[in-house]
């Protein structure tokens, strides 16, 4: 991979609301390059902060989301990035005796160590002053992965610690937090409930390249395959992709081995790229349980082969109410809708009709999903 090319406007952004202690969620359609973002930013962070990636997809209990936090930051290749950082928490778990930092953290006299209880007292023992960036990736995974564990009860649970930490006067100047995630933050929580949880949370959206950074991209991938190409040769491309992604962008190039290249050699491309199930597949399962009910998957699967029918112009929205009465899910279309717009499926054209938005994902989804 050449490398990373950040969205300076979106980084620009995202900085500026962290030097003003918000806490922040950084949304955008899933393969869109949030994660990227955030460990260039965790390599090229300006002085006022400490960002430090961390990533929570597996965490499948409140106790275990803490664990993951305190385990990172006791690591001492955290600790050896800020000397006076590293100081006061390793002087913290001194005093605590932990004879053990990994899956399992002990106390010395082998008791429980109360992972969310430590982790606030470990705030309260650090100055204030640079504040870390947690930058928590698949944190909605988290979630759902609580949900379907240990109840919505304890979802609710970490919601609401979270929320205090972020509200809590004793922690200003020492915390703050970044979410993240191949989902919606929003979709999952407003499908259970949840919404004020989150409700002081800055957005930060995501975007796909603007025609001059792909095609800046498109050409550093071809130069380190040693690949020619011509201007039109660039120009067809990007319109093939349309969906200016560096994912998307990154699939097709992978498939590339010819010089000079033509259009003959795009196409072959194309349906190279296609026909790896494995480069889409996360889209289809994100829509299977525990995301979704039954019903619920059904009219998403239908509603997601009708708009790839390449005999068709879109999904409008009349249609897309009776599709949900007739899967009875018509209490939830707008949802639903929401999920599959957010998270990188659909989106309204000019006619308001629904949409891929990538011909890539359309053209997979026909292809390996709707036949």
């Amino acid at each position: 991979m050449p490398q990373y090319q950040p969205l300076t406007d979106v980084l620009q952004v995202l900085t500026e609301r962290l030097l003003a202690s918000e806490n922040v969620i950084l949304s955008g359609h899933r393969r869109i390059g949030k994660t990227q973002l955030m460990q260039y930013l965790e390599a090229n962070a300006p002085e006022a902060f400490l960002p430090t990636y961390v990533i929570v997809e597996s965490a499948d209990t409140v106790d275990e989301f803490y664990r993951k936090l305190l385990s990172h930051l006791v690591d001492q290749s955290f600790l050896n990035r800020w000397d006076a950082l590293g100081w006061q928490i390793s002087s913290r778990f001194k005093t605590i005796n932990v004879q053990e930092v990994g899956k399992s953290v002990r106390f010395g006299d082998a008791k429980a160590l109360d992972y969310h209880a430590e982790f606030c007292r470990l705030l309260e023992h650090l100055e204030p002053g640079r504040p870390i960036v947690l930058m928590l990736d698949e944190f909605p995974q988290a979630l759902e992965n609580i949900r379907e564990n240990a109840g919505i009860q304890h979802v609710r649970k970490l919601l609401t610690t979270q929320r205090e930490l972020r509200q809590e006067p004793r922690y200003k100047g020492k915390i703050r937090f970044l979410y993240a995630g191949s989902i919606g933050l929003q979709n999952v929580v407003e499908g259970m409930g949840f919404t004020k949880h989150i409700n002081d949370l800055r957005e930060i959206k995501m975007r796909p390249f603007r025609r001059d950074e792909a095609r800046d991209y498109l050409q550093c991938l071809l130069d380190k395959k040693s690949l020619q190409a011509n201007d039109t040769w660039l120009e067809t491309v990007m319109d093939r992709i349309d969906w200016l992604a560096p994912f998307y962008i990154s699939l097709l190039v992978d498939e590339l081995h010819a010089s000079p290249l033509a259009e003959q050699h795009i196409d072959e491309a194309f349906q190279a790229m296609i026909g790896h199930r494995h480069n889409f597949e996360h889209w289809h399962n994100r829509l299977k349980p525990q995301a979704l009910t039954k019903q619920e998957y059904r009219f998403c699967k239908t509603l997601l082969s009708l708009a790839a029918d390449p005999e068709r112009l879109g999904i409008d929205y009349g249609e897309a109410c009776n599709l949900a009465v007739q899967h009875e899910v018509i209490d939830k279309v707008s949802r639903l809708l929401n999920i599959l717009q957010h998270d990188g499926y659909l989106a309204r054209d000019e006619y308001n009709r629904l949409r891929f938005i990538s011909p890539v994902l359309r053209a997979w989804w026909w292809k390996e999903i709707a036949n």
